[in-house]
Formats: C-alpha cells, structure tokens, sequence
C-alpha cells in the first residue's frame, strides 16, 4: 500500500462529493413539473415483501419533487436504509481515502496520458474549470476524472447534499442505516484499474464535460418518469461502453450487492434499498440478478 500524501486544497474541498460524481446529475433547471413515477421495486416471496429497491439520482436541482405515496409508504414500513455508502458522506474520511490510493510518483501530466484525439477536450475543460496539469500532479488518471466530473458538477451547482439519498438519510428516523460498500472500497475500485481503462475513463470525462451535452437534463427526465429502459440505455453510453470499466464499476458490484440483499432478505431484514439508478436497468440490474436468487421482484406503480 502507498503512504498517504497530503491534498491539495482543492481535493479535500472535493472529496465529499467524488463519489457521486460520474453518476450525478448536476443542476440544471428541474423538467416540468409532473407526477413523479420514479422506478420503485417490491421484493417479496411466497410469505410477502421483504423489502424494497429503488433507483437514485445522487444530485438534484433544487426544487425537484420525486417522492410519490408508495415510496413513502415503503419508507415506513422498512426496517432499515440501505444505501451504497452507509457513513454519512465526510470529506475529511474521503480525503484520507484518496491520499492513501491516487498518488503515483513519476506519472507524466494527464494531457500527455490521453489520446491525441482526447486532448483538446481536455484543454477545453482545464479552460472551462481554470485548472492545469500541475493541479494534478503525480495523481492517477481515476482520480483526475473523477475530480473534473466533481469540479465540473460543483460549478453546476451540485451539491452533496442535494440528491436522494440526504432526503432518505432524514426521512428514516432512528431507524438502521448500513451501506453495501465503503469509502475505501469504492475509491478501491477504481483504483484497481488497468491502466488503459482509468485513461479511458478520464479521455470520455474529459469529451462529455467538454462537449456541454445536456445529458444530466435528460437522464433526470427519464429517472422522474421511471423509464428503466432508456435509463439502461444512457447506462450503456459513455466510459461505461467500454467493457472493462463497465464490469468493474458496475456489473461485478450488483453482483456482490445482489448476494448481501440476498442474505439480507433471508435473514429476516425488511430493507428500503435505494442505490444509484444505473445499478437498477437493464439485464444485470439488481431486480433481474435477485429474480435470478429466487426472489419475485415486481415494479410498484
């Protein structure tokens, strides 16, 4: 393991909110208003529902209404959160974290490590940010995307406290509240990658921040609106087209996740469930891969 290295100020300004950042929207004007139909699952058996699992968005516009009467009522009737992070977000703890992992001494200047066709990109986000190569010295290409997605959303307005997973952190009262990962193991993860697939990653941050596309805009649209599909098709875009990246960041998780809500659930739990809304569509979805352990998972209107 390498030592840790002390942050910029920059970064530990940041760290509270880098890892939501590749899965957040920013802060565009909210879509007009109509009744939210956010994506909410039932997870039962023969006997009844064991609990509940519902698709996020891990920043919000201001003034955005997604809750709706049966998310409410799962709310009450769990017994417990379940989030991806149980530790209310710190960027103290998060600072930490990345000292210990995203320091690599020797690395050339994250403008020389993508491609040719990449750095204009990247030279148009630095300007748009007013950031440089030397604000992201020695530090590995995961963490240089995840602080452009992260400075790139906080000038949108984004903030950690913005999104869904706050409002489900008060709404639940006393009640547990326990995470399917770490701090570490998420920043671990990304970590962990190859080489060619961190460049990867920061060559398609570095394109869509620069290419002002109003992506956040339209997935919050499809997220308000329960279109599980579209949602699994925008998820399939981006860094996480490539295979690796997508089987580490998100296939190979809802594995792991979709085996501790199974022994969650078997082990008398009632869990209100609600993790980023990637991880909900599409074929390795968590609703196919626990209908896949034995659970009937039905979408709740």
């Amino acid at each position: 393991m390498r030592p840790p290295r002390p942050l910029p100020r920059l970064l530990q300004l940041l760290a509270a909110c880098l890892l939501v950042a590749l899965a957040a929207c920013g802060a565009a004007k909210p879509p007009p208003a109509e009744p939210a139909k956010v994506a909410l699952w039932a997870i039962s058996d023969s006997t009844g529902v064991h609990g509940w699992l519902l698709g996020t968005v891990h920043s919000l516009p201001p003034g955005t209404q997604w809750h709706r009467p049966a998310i409410d009522s799962a709310i009450a009737e769990a017994d417990r959160l379940v989030l991806e992070i149980g530790e209310p977000l710190d960027s103290g703890v998060a600072g930490q974290a990345l000292g210990r992992l995203a320091f690599t001494p020797g690395l050339p200047p994250p403008s020389e490590r993508v491609g040719p066709r990449f750095r204009g990109d990247l030279a148009k986000v630095y300007k748009d940010l007013s950031l440089t190569d030397a604000q992201f010295k020695d530090q590995e290409s995961w963490a240089v995307a995840l602080q452009i997605a992260a400075i790139g959303g906080r000038k949108q307005g984004m903030e950690p406290d913005s999104g869904v997973e706050p409002e489900l952190r008060r709404v639940i009262g006393a009640r547990p509240i326990t995470g399917l990962e770490t701090i570490d193991s998420q920043f671990g993860i990304f970590d962990t990658l190859p080489p060619r697939a961190q460049t990867v990653l920061l060559e398609q941050v570095a394109h869509e921040a620069a290419d002002n596309r109003d992506d956040d805009k339209d997935m919050l649209a499809l997220w308000l609106r329960g279109d599980e599909l579209g949602i699994a098709r925008e998820a399939q875009a981006g860094f996480l087209a490539d295979p690796i990246l997508r089987g580490a960041l998100l296939t190979r998780r809802n594995l792991a996740w979709a085996d501790q809500i199974n022994a969650m659930l078997k082990g008398g739990g009632k869990p209100f469930i609600a993790v980023g809304a990637a991880h909900v569509a599409g074929v390795d979805g968590l609703p196919r891969l626990l209908e896949a352990r034995g659970w009937l998972v039905k979408r709740v209107y």
